[in-house]
């Protein structure tokens, strides 16, 4: 036998063995398709079936306007576009609107400031009157076109904005004429204002979350400058309480989660619209073919879920849960290739979230504290006396789990949570000044009353 004929066997051998091997490769293959693609397809089904929008389509119908209620929307588009801008004059000397710092709480404002303030109310009193009429309307919803996906416009956050400090420079001038309620009437209007966003969109949460923060810090200016009855204290305090959708962030994370969907259903779009290239959608053919398409969009979807779910936690375990979910999705345990390139930073989001929780507490506990001082004729030596007349606990922060810290002071008393990095800064108020030996941001969420 020669050598040649002792090599055929062989070669046939292999021939079969790699048509084997292959055989097995394409059948596998096929099964994790098919798989995968059964997974995607009962875990969308369960999510219609519990009631979930899951098209930017069906999400637009969660969010469309009735036509049977007066739409607040209306009025502050109205308020949106009677807005006057800041003249060069005004710019310079303003806060808020301007580039100016806005004054101190204690700081009586000097009468050119005034007749600054005055001037530029004057020229948007009809702006003023729109934000003021919407408050005795409870139903509000924008415009918004969701079947425009990543290129849907919302015009009316930067103007929103722009009115939530022209209501905070109304509030002050109140202060300057010892006009309490005028000042709460500001108050209240921008508490409203903030409220008129919820939509599911997480850039208008977040855009909320802003509101309600500048409007936190308006009313400890308030506080600080005129002298607030014990009614008047109770009041604002049910409506700090009220003017808050407490499932505001959910809504967002499913509309958040349409988007992303959207983005698996045509990556092309996504790419173009975050400046990258529709090579994108070239890309994802052989993830399609292969079924890792269908496992990355499954993984997504279990992801945004998760921290959906963690919403069912008590709100001072969210944020331990939260911190475990990013850490996976970091480290790349969590989501395939795409969903890795489009799941947005929700940790930072869920950050400020939790902040405005802990800006919240500290704020309505700097109200109880002032009713017990106009009671009592003292301010509380602790937050424990405050508990059960005007608080039913000691608020926790959330921060850390432990109650908000409190401390006297010369005039008065400061209510706080340690805030976002976990550190105790002894009531560090926020400036681009304090920062520590590393250059990390030094400030905690504070309320002072100084009077």
């Amino acid at each position: 036998m020669t050598k040649r004929d002792t090599g055929e066997p062989r070669r046939f051998k292999i021939r079969y063995i790699l048509f084997g091997l292959l055989t097995i490769l394409v059948v596998w293959f096929a099964i994790y398709r098919i798989d995968a693609g059964t997974d995607l397809s009962r875990r969308l089904r369960e999510l219609e079936q519990a009631g979930y929008p899951l098209t930017l389509t069906e999400l637009g119908e969660r969010y469309a306007i009735d036509p049977a209620f007066d739409n607040g929307a209306d009025y502050y588009q109205a308020a949106f576009s009677s807005y006057v801008e800041p003249n060069d004059a005004q710019h310079d000397i303003l806060p808020w609107v301007g580039k100016a710092d806005k004054p101190a709480r204690t700081e009586p404002l000097d009468e050119a400031l005034l007749q600054a303030i005055e001037a530029f109310l004057a020229e948007n009193q009809k702006a003023l009157a729109m934000l003021h009429e919407a408050v005795a309307l409870e139903y509000a919803r924008y415009p918004v076109d969701f079947s425009q996906g990543m290129d849907m416009l919302s015009p009316w956050l930067k103007e929103m904005r722009r009115c939530g400090f022209l209501l905070s420079l109304e509030s002050l001038a109140a202060c300057a004429h010892d006009d309490p309620n005028q000042a709460l009437e500001s108050v209240q209007a921008s508490l409203h204002l903030a409220k008129s966003l919820d939509c599911p969109v997480l850039i208008n949460r977040l855009v909320q979350i802003a509101l309600q923060a500048m409007t936190y810090y308006n009313l400890e200016q308030v506080i600080n400058r005129v002298t607030l009855t014990d009614e008047q204290l109770q009041t604002v305090s049910e409506w700090v309480q009220t003017y808050v959708e407490p499932e505001g962030y959910r809504e967002s994370l499913i509309g958040e989660r349409c988007f992303g969907l959207q983005m698996f259903r045509a990556p092309g779009e996504v790419s173009s619209g975050m400046g990258g290239s529709p090579f994108v959608s070239v890309v994802m053919i052989p993830f399609k073919i292969i079924g890792l398409y269908h496992r990355d969009m499954l993984g997504y979807i279990d992801l945004m879920q998760d921290y959906m779910d963690t919403l069912e936690l008590h709100e001072d375990e969210r944020l331990a849960a939260y911190r475990a979910i990013e850490e996976q999705f970091s480290r790349g345990e969590r989501g395939g290739l795409f969903t890795q390139m489009i799941a947005p930073a929700l940790m930072r989001t869920y950050q400020l979230e939790v902040r405005n929780i802990a800006h919240r507490r500290v704020t309505l506990t700097a109200l109880a504290a002032q009713r017990f001082r106009l009671a009592e004729g003292r301010v509380p030596k602790t937050l424990v006396e405050l508990v059960p007349t005007y608080l039913d606990a000691v608020p926790i922060d959330p921060f850390d789990n432990q109650p908000l810290r409190y401390r006297l002071l010369e005039k008065g008393f400061v209510v706080y949570s340690i805030g976002d990095d976990g550190i105790d800064d002894g009531a560090t108020e926020r400036h681009r000044d304090n920062r520590r030996e590393d250059g990390s941001s030094k400030w905690d969420i504070n309320f002072f009353v100084e009077r």
